[in-house]
């Protein structure tokens, strides 16, 4: 008798997942041990701004300004909050 084999509908993806850049900002600023409200009062933003991007919230586009706060809030480079230091190796 032939054995089952469960199959899946996708194959598996050869790069690990990557972090959103919500996952990054949350990742940091909890690295830091700060609250989002510490974050806004560095950056200049929103508590609020800080919450959504952190969720990921559909419909929320960050401009090149809002990414400039986050990484000098952070203390940290734009290219490190989009992730391009991991994907050059």
């Amino acid at each position: 008798m032939a054995e089952c084999v469960p199959t899946t509908s996708r194959a598996p993806s050869p790069a690990p997942a990557l972090e959103s850049i919500g996952e990054r900002v949350r990742r940091c600023r909890q690295l830091r041990g700060w609250t989002q409200q510490m974050l806004a009062a560095r950056s200049g933003l929103t508590q609020s701004t800080i919450s959504m991007i952190e969720k990921g919230a559909r419909g929320i586009e960050m401009s090149l300004d809002t990414a400039w706060r986050l990484a000098w809030g952070l203390g940290t480079s734009i290219d490190m909050l989009a992730g391009l230091p991991e994907l050059r190796g």
